[in-house]
């Protein structure tokens, strides 16, 4: 069926912001102009959008769950999870997966790829995200140290076995013996390789990166910091132009102040915002158990009983919004959490900007930057 979106702002990929009605046809654009009308908009469904803002949907890479939705169980349907994040404005996702015994990991990546292939209504799965077990325990964050493994070439292959060709990413501390060549493998493979969870130095970061790593994960958490004298993690980070830096800008996890130094020092290319949400984003003030851990949800903050940030409850789109209303142009804030996403996972042709041929996965703002809806190939999310 084609559906004609009529009368909305719309951010496209090459005009910038324009007036305009866009048509759909099978669940990807096919037009976009001024007035749509002739042979194509006869029995197709119309949406007024009065106006309104129509955007890119959101692509959240590193996602560990929604809405009571664990993406790194063994055996969970995620139908609950990928239509909440859908209603967020996120319309695809890499789920992911934190450092986990090697058959409990390879059980969630199992599952994942059942569920992509099974493609539940909501978010669109774009592949997988391994945010260890390659990882430091001085930077485990709020993961079990007990869950992390040296990594050797043989864990790997089995790995990259179990995820075929849906591997879209894996977290590895540098500085773990062994790692640099491990680096080069998942790069041969097609997936990125994150630098996360390490109290690497700057000069270890650099061999990662001349090694092949590509990405940081969740820039500033979890990593040894910038010092004068020893720049860290962060200074290599934000200075090497081959390593895109994952942002979260939930403003829990990063001051406003660290996020606008981080989109400076990289420019618009260098950044890729996510979420890092759990399955206890959505849910609410509470205590959840994660890996037989309470966290602790106190309005935009999760913390374990020690106290340390465990992950995010804020959606992509709060993360999205809070960079509007701090003053982003529409057209930046857009790019760094919907096309370069998209970017980085190499699906850029199908989706990430609203051009034709891609992926009708679009959200409607208004002038406040509230979201109205959103349709994801072309489908209303109710």
């Amino acid at each position: 069926m084609n559906v004609i979106l009529r009368d909305g702002q719309v951010l496209s990929e090459t005009m910038g912001l324009i007036g305009a009605d866009v048509l759909i046809k099978d669940g990807k654009i096919a037009s976009v102009k001024p007035h749509i009308d002739g042979p194509q908009c006869e029995g197709a469904a119309e949406y007024d959008l009065a106006g309104g803002l129509l955007v890119p949907g959101l692509v959240d890479t590193h996602n560990h769950g929604f809405c009571g939705t664990e993406f790194a169980s063994a055996d969970e349907r995620f139908d609950g999870g990928l239509l909440a994040l859908a209603k967020c404005g996120v319309t695809a996702v890499a789920p992911t997966v934190r450092a986990l015994p090697q058959g409990r990991l390879l059980a969630a990546v199992a599952n994942i790829r059942r569920e992509k292939s099974r493609a539940p209504f909501g978010a669109r799965i774009l592949g997988i995200n391994l945010e260890g077990p390659f990882l430091s325990p001085a930077r485990i964050g709020s993961m079990r140290p007990e869950n992390l493994a040296p990594p050797t070439p043989e864990a790997l292959a089995e790995i990259l076995s179990a995820c075929g060709n849906d591997l879209l990413s894996i977290t590895v501390a540098p500085e773990l013996p062994g790692v640099l060549p491990l680096i080069e493998t998942v790069r041969s493979s097609g997936a990125s390789a994150s630098i996360g969870h390490t109290d690497a130095t700057a000069e270890q970061v650099l061999a990662a990166a001349d090694a092949g790593a590509n990405r940081v994960t969740h820039l500033y958490n979890a990593m040894r910091p910038f010092k004068h004298r020893d720049p860290g993690v962060v200074g290599a980070a934000l200075t090497d132009e081959r390593l895109i830096c994952e942002l979260i800008c939930d403003y829990v996890h990063n001051d406003p102040v660290a996020v606008d130094l981080a989109i400076r020092a990289k420019g618009l290319d260098g950044i890729v915002m996510v979420s890092d949400t759990g399955r206890m984003a959505g849910l609410g003030d509470g205590e959840y158990v994660i890996e037989g851990k309470k966290r602790i949800v106190r309005g935009k903050l999760c913390r374990t009983e020690e106290g340390v940030i465990a992950g995010s409850v804020c959606s992509l789109f709060e993360g999205f919004r809070n960079l509007l209303l701090h003053g982003y142009p529409l057209a930046d804030v857009s790019r760094l959490a919907s096309l370069n996403p998209a970017r980085a996972a190499g699906l850029d042709k199908r989706l990430g900007s609203i051009a034709v041929g891609k992926y009708a996965d679009l959200m409607l703002l208004d002038s406040l930057f509230n979201l109205k809806a959103v349709w994801v190939g072309g489908v209303k999310v109710e």
